[in-house]
């Protein structure tokens, strides 16, 4: 972990604007029911999202995990179809 990774809610919010602040808050609020709690590095008061591990847990939560291009149709075959 380094410093670069280290950010606020303010920083988080305005680094992926699709998260407003209120969400983060209710993640935070209830992060060890949904695992946001691995995510937060607290010191004292002040509490700090570990960037890295953000994106994981967004990831994580995907329906379904990436497949592998091979399993896409090519866009002209589907275009065929009427």
């Amino acid at each position: 972990m380094d410093g670069e990774n280290i950010l606020t809610i303010d920083q988080l919010v305005s680094a992926f604007p699709a998260f407003g602040e209120k969400t983060v808050r209710w993640w935070i609020y209830n992060g060890k029911i949904n695992g946001f709690e691995a995510c937060l590095i607290r010191i004292g008061s002040r509490i700090y999202i570990d960037r890295k591990r953000f994106i994981d847990w967004v990831k994580s939560h995907r329906p379904v995990k990436d497949v592998p291009p091979e399993h896409f149709e090519p866009a002209a075959e589907l275009e065929d179809v009427e």
